[in-house]
């Protein structure tokens, strides 16, 4: 062999050029592919992102039970609007984070609904409850032990509950139905393909924002059966009273009303074969007549 092969090109600052990926792997670039996440990558995600929805967003709440109790401080529209900026921005964080691997569901009704419209499938749904359940305890033990037990529990612990002297159980089941519902309908039309790429995260944040503005007074906007059920078991499991008759009014609810959210979206959302898809993007121009004739649109 000519020793031109075996001699490898000197780099400017020394050493030598690294070897193609191609040659090393012997795989051409052209035909290399990702290989998509495996089943415990998308579960690690969906128990690290509701953790963090949790933790965040369960604990802002309990964090301004905790500061209202030394201040004696009355509750106000500014509380109830830093934690709702709270859960939008942890939200966000986490579906940028994890949508790529997971989808970002971090919620129980956004994967029934998916599944119940043919967009996921049903053999993944009891991983990803269970993922997501996990880190919903994960996430509300994390307040406990940021803010300690007596404080936390004193405060609540992040738990959604409604004052049953003013709202009845199916009113309750109502509310959270409605909230889901929109939740999720907001949801599909964000991840469909002709929506504005790149916006999701910051959609579903906006719309979680406005949702608790309007929910937190009746029921405390759970709209997810995951964050609900890891705040009131961490709660009962250090000592704090947990209003179990409510508890159906929560999860039947939100799952019920986010599988409607999602099939009012496809409902409403299909596309007829026959149909000219539309975009946000401007009409290509028309070439106008001068004279009589049409100006060729290559003409300088």
């Amino acid at each position: 062999m000519s020793n031109r092969f075996r001699i490898r090109r000197r780099l400017t600052g020394g050493g030598e050029e690294p070897r193609p990926l191609w040659f090393v792997t012997g795989v051409p670039r052209a035909t290399r592919m990702a290989a998509p996440p495996s089943t415990w990558q998308k579960l690690a995600a969906e128990f690290l992102g509701t953790g963090f929805l949790v933790y965040v967003g369960a604990g802002s709440a309990a964090a301004t039970g905790v500061i209202a109790a030394g201040t004696k401080a009355p509750f106000s529209m500014a509380q109830l609007g830093i934690i709702s900026f709270a859960f939008m921005l942890v939200i966000v964080g986490a579906v940028y984070a994890i949508g790529h691997i997971s989808g970002g569901h971090i919620n129980p009704a956004v994967t029934l609904s998916l599944a119940v419209s043919g967009k996921f499938s049903w053999r993944e749904v009891p991983g990803y409850w269970a993922a997501q359940l996990a880190g919903a305890i994960a996430g509300a033990a994390a307040i406990y032990l940021t803010l300690g037990r007596l404080a936390a529990v004193a405060a609540g612990g992040g738990v959604t509950a409604y004052n049953p002297a003013t709202t009845g159980f199916g009113r309750g089941l109502l509310i959270e139905a409605l909230g889901t519902f929109m939740l999720v309908f907001v949801i599909f039309g964000v991840i469909d393909h002709r929506a504005v790429p790149g916006w999701a995260p910051m959609a579903i944040g906006a719309i979680v924002f406005a949702i608790i503005i309007i929910l937190g007074p009746a029921t405390g906007a759970a709209i997810n059966p995951a964050r609900y059920l890891g705040a009131v078991f961490m709660m009962k499991a250090f000592g704090g009273k947990v209003l179990w008759s409510q508890l159906p009014a929560y999860v039947i609810g939100e799952l019920a009303g986010g599988t409607l959210g999602g099939l009012a979206w496809v409902a409403i959302g299909r596309v007829r074969a026959d149909a000219a898809l539309t975009s946000l993007a401007p009409a290509e121009p028309v070439p106008v007549a001068i004279d009589g004739e049409r100006i060729q649109e290559n003409a300088s």
